[in-house]
């Protein structure tokens, strides 16, 4: 464990805190690279021989507790693998200024997290992530980096909250492993639902995903990438699962409860991505998407339920991330993300496009790809908690989440579709005509080994559940249904390479080229098709419209609902302090005005009288003394 704390946690920070010392552009790139795949060897160690638990007395009766579970080995991996690869990226990126320290420390209070055994030290590197978010996004933007630290900063506040009332039902610090609280008190309710905000906040899960799509607007690419592509996702569903599984135990209204959350979140987002002309804006909300289908597989109640959130997880990160680097590629070579400008990019960016095509057809969940694996997985699990619950308003929960989880699927089809046309197909701009060349070796390498890692985990789904998530839920994952990815895999590549065969012979001889015969008329011109008009037929239906007219104008937006309570609380808070301010002033001002006015009244100048009040203050003392 000393060793796994040195090198995945010890190692990252020191390495951030010399690269925010000494700030050398050369010593930025290659001391990173070099701690970051350091850190990436030793993860894949840390998790083939997890460490036993180390603990750290405290003052009473609580301890640190440090060590790795099955989980947390798998995602220390791919949290890793991402800061890596991210750093890989970024050697080309332009106004870096701090992003290297701040990214090793983000991995390191990253693998922290997933090392904490006890919910003090859980917290403590919770928060810090929490800080670098906000660091890290303000690359970017301070309007997006206060509007995340906001949200996710209130999340991480219901969290501990829950953290706190768990620690006092259970009376102890200590993560638990299998050995859930029953939801049968407030309490317990109480502390599940603060810790389902902290897990929703952190992974992007609707209601608390607007500070992805803002920060989309103008964080920097390996940002996005880092962040709401990969570690915001493995950390969020990561506490979700240890909330699902190993916290509490759920039962039907909880369940309930995350199905719902899953399904709505899908629809939502989904719809719309299906409308945006910004290549960021697209790909944020389907980072939200995305997350529906984890928090419905955790809702499931299931094992097989569980196994395909965690497997969807990776491969969400996986492919998202890579979104996202194709993304920061595009605009690299066309300075543009508006999808009206791109189109044709496939002959000049061929691994770009190869790489993007891949991303695209997994996370539309086409096989042999890895997220048809990981979304056939949730299917059959929602399936299975559907035919096995005797609850009638559960079933119909069920059978909502599984329209929703498939519906999802064939729209983000439908919008990834959009997606190529317009970037890699579609015929560009006139102005932006000027044949752009390939991206650099360090942003396609990244590129080629995420889409490499789609075709593996789909091809070979059922080796990755076998050695790295059945070992976590417990039990062997069974389901009526089944696929062979392997095969399809076969007969596809059979197909390219055919194509290919039949391309390369022909090619050489060229093509026939023809003028059109207009009869001496003037041609008319080339019809266009641009992608961005693909799905406009929706924003004009009743209902569609009204809903888009709500999402653009913010008018559900939760930051903002938060924004306009406080505001109009403020407001009142001030008025009636203000009024109550103002009426005990006034209250004294006239309690004095009217004593003096009686003090007026008594001393008139007349000794009789005074020597009257002064008998009868005597005789009061006199009385109060005897009384005694």
């Amino acid at each position: 464990m000393e060793m796994n704390l040195h090198i995945l946690v010890g190692l990252p920070l020191v390495c951030g805190f010399v690269l925010f010392l000494f700030r050398n552009e050369r010593l930025n790139k290659n001391l990173a690279l070099l701690v970051l795949l350091l850190g990436f060897i030793w993860s894949i160690n840390a998790a083939i021989r997890p460490a036993p638990q180390k603990a750290i007395e405290l003052i009473g009766n609580y301890s640190l507790i440090l060590g790795s579970n099955r989980l947390s080995g798998l995602i220390i991996i791919f949290v890793n693998l991402f800061g890596l690869l991210t750093c890989l990226y970024s050697r080309d990126m332009e106004n870096k200024g701090a992003f290297f320290s701040y990214l090793a420390w983000l991995i390191g209070f990253s693998n922290l997290a997933l090392l904490s055994a006890d919910f003090i030290t859980f917290i403590f590197s919770w928060g810090a992530t929490l800080a670098l978010l906000y660091a890290l996004l303000n690359l970017g933007s301070g309007r997006s980096a206060k509007k995340a630290f906001s949200i996710v900063g209130f999340a991480d506040f219901s969290l501990m909250l829950g953290v706190c009332l768990y620690i006092a039902v259970t009376n102890s610090a200590v993560m638990p492993q299998g050995r859930g609280l029953a939801l049968d008190n407030p309490m317990a309710w109480f502390s599940f639902i603060l810790m389902l905000v902290g897990a929703f906040a952190k992974a992007g899960c609707a209601p608390f995903h607007t500070w992805i799509t803002t920060a989309a607007e103008d964080a920097p690419v390996p940002v996005m990438a880092i962040l709401p592509g990969s570690l915001d996702k493995l950390l969020g569903i990561y506490l979700l699962a240890r909330v699902s599984a190993d916290f509490f135990v759920l039962n039907g209204a909880a369940m309930a409860i995350l199905l719902l959350t899953g399904g709505l979140t899908i629809i939502f987002a989904v719809m719309m991505a299906l409308i945006q002309h910004d290549l960021r804006k697209l790909l944020s909300f389907h980072a939200v998407s995305q997350v529906g289908y984890m928090v419905l597989g955790f809702g499931t109640g299931n094992a097989l339920g569980f196994a395909g959130g965690i497997f969807h997880m990776i491969n969400n990160a996986v492919y998202k991330s890579g979104l996202f680097l194709v993304g920061g590629a595009v605009e690299k070579r066309k300075k543009t993300f508006e999808l009206e400008e791109l189109g044709g990019l496939a002959a000049y960016m061929p691994l770009t496009f190869i790489s993007g095509l891949v991303f695209a057809l997994s996370i539309s969940g086409i096989p042999p790809l890895n997220g048809f694996a990981s979304k056939w997985m949730l299917y059959q699990g929602a399936l299975s908690g559907m035919f096995n619950t005797p609850n009638s308003w559960l079933r119909l929960t069920f059978l909502f989440a599984i329209i929703a989880a498939m519906f999802g699927s064939a729209l983000t089809l439908a919008s990834f579709i959009k997606f190529i046309h317009a970037i890699f197909l579609g015929e560009g701009r006139a102005e932006r005509k000027a044949q752009p060349k390939e991206v650099s070796f360090s942003m396609v390498f990244p590129l080629l080994i995420l889409a490499l890692l789609c075709v593996l985990l789909g091809v070979f789904p059922k080796l990755f559940i076998g050695k790295l998530i059945e070992p976590w839920v417990g039990q062997a994952i069974s389901f009526s249904g089944s696929w062979d990815s392997l095969f399809v895999f076969i007969f596809l590549a059979a197909g390219l390479a055919a194509g290919a065969i039949v391309y390369f012979t022909y090619a050489s001889k060229g093509t026939r080229q023809d003028g059109a015969y207009t009869g001496c008329e003037t041609a008319p011109p080339e019809p266009s098709y641009p992608a961005t008009e693909f799905y406009k037929t929706i924003q004009s239906m009743p209902l569609a419209g009204k809903f888009y007219g709500l999402m653009k104008q913010e008018a559900l937006d939760v930051y903002n609902i938060l924004s306009g309570i406080l505001t109009i609380a403020g407001r009142l808070l001030y008025i009636f302090i203000d009024r109550l301010i103002y009426v005990l002033t006034s209250a004294a001002g006239y309690s004095v005005l009217g004593l003096s006015w009686v003090f007026r009244k008594m001393h008139s100048g007349v000794l009789d009288q005074y020597l009257a009040w002064s008998l009868a203050g005597l005789l009061a003392m006199f009385f109060i003394l005897m009384a005694k």
